[in-house]
């Protein structure tokens, strides 16, 4: 029996049980009002078998209403399943071997993906009081990367499915109203990596238009530490100068990127995990590293500050870079500033990004310089 006739016959022995229980509860009913007996004893006995048959109303609305999603469903696993066979056939093919294999790894993907979300489904069902529903990375311990990535999928944005299209290298790892978090790896190392990296951004980068700006600086840290990174946009970035003075937003990122890196961390065990912070970022990064588990290396890019005195406040190692015309100087220094002295200042205790101090270029030009990127491929290596 295949997986989809499995369904449609849980389906229909949902339905009989659901039936044969509506049943029972009319004929007892039935029975109840028939007691040829009276009296207000016997009047509140009948009330109470009522009430006990009643309460069984519920379990048989349960069976009907999971027979309907098991039903749902297993259309969707038949056509899996056709289309699986058909590759089958292909398969013996030499010629067609090798992209029918890609083409049956990718079905059976999408087939426990599947086989997942209806699980879910029947799982929420059965639960008195429903919780939040699943969005960060936490709540899919179960699954593999690529099962999670099918199943954001079906839940993302028509902006979310735009860019992942037009960035095949991408993995979404968590893709809800205001959070879009994407791992890259375009040299497909999976997770089996001996690094992984997580990019911050900072002003305007919850901004859907910035999305693919983040993708590329991830790609380019992804190149320069040959492991995969991720362009974690988890929190609501300010969305101006004038509200990136204030440390709320970088509090509530801080938050999420706990959570984050922790589960991160489960699904790449054995790897060292390198948090990058930029501009604003970096403010959400020192946050978030002063608590354990975070990050084995932390690096504070163009940062106004890492809402600590000294880089021993951090938890891992500190790094820090700052280009010479870059004019986030002016929003810190070695005695302080609006979130904190400056990272790249001697007193504050952070070191300089092998090759990177103190280089030519502004704000922006950090994510397309060799020396820094190097620097950043040199942290890697000191694992």
């Amino acid at each position: 029996m295949s997986a989809a006739e499995a369904m449609r016959a849980e389906a229909y022995r949902l339905e009989d049980y659901a039936a044969e229980l509506s049943r029972y509860i009319d004929a007892s009913h039935h029975h109840w009002v028939a007691l040829a007996i009276s009296g207000a004893a016997a009047d509140a006995a009948r009330g109470t078998l009522h009430s006990a048959t009643d309460a069984l109303q519920g379990p048989a609305q349960q069976m009907r209403v999971a027979a309907h999603i098991v039903s749902l469903y297993a259309p969707l696993m038949e056509r899996i399943e056709q289309l699986r066979a058909r590759a089958l056939r292909l398969a013996v093919v030499p010629a067609l071997a090798e992209p029918a294999s890609a083409v049956l790894g990718h079905l059976d993907t999408l087939a426990d993906a599947l086989d997942w979300a209806c699980a879910r489904q029947l799982n929420a069902l059965c639960t008195p009081e429903l919780g939040e529903p699943p969005t960060r990375l936490e709540d899919f311990s179960e699954l593999s990367l690529a099962e999670l990535h099918e199943v954001q999928l079906t839940m993302a944005s028509e902006e979310v499915r735009s860019l992942v299209a037009a960035n095949p290298d991408l993995t979404v790892l968590e893709a809800s109203p205001g959070r879009l978090v994407v791992l890259v790896d375009p040299e497909n190392i999976g997770t089996h990596a001996a690094q992984v990296s997580t990019f911050v951004g900072g002003v305007g980068s919850s901004e859907p238009g910035s999305w693919p700006t983040a993708v590329e600086r991830a790609r380019a840290i992804a190149h320069a530490t040959h492991g995969p990174a991720v362009a974690w946009i988890g929190y609501a970035a300010p969305t101006s100068l004038s509200r990136a003075a204030h440390e709320e937003p970088a509090r509530r990122g801080a938050t999420e990127l706990i959570r984050f890196q922790r589960a991160l961390r489960q699904r790449f065990p054995g790897a060292q995990h390198m948090v990058i912070g930029y501009s604003y970022g970096s403010v959400v990064a020192g946050k978030a590293a002063q608590q354990d588990y975070v990050a084995d290396d932390v690096v504070l890019v163009g940062s106004p500050g890492a809402s600590v005195a000294h880089a021993s406040q951090l938890h891992g190692r500190v790094w820090s870079a700052r280009n010479a015309e870059d004019p986030i100087a002016a929003t810190t220094g070695p005695r302080g500033g609006i979130h904190g002295p400056d990272p790249s200042s001697p007193a504050f205790g952070a070191t300089a990004v092998p090759g990177a101090g103190g280089l030519p270029g502004d704000h922006g030009s950090y994510w397309k310089d060799p020396a820094f990127l190097r620097g950043l491929g040199v942290i890697a290596q000191r694992y």
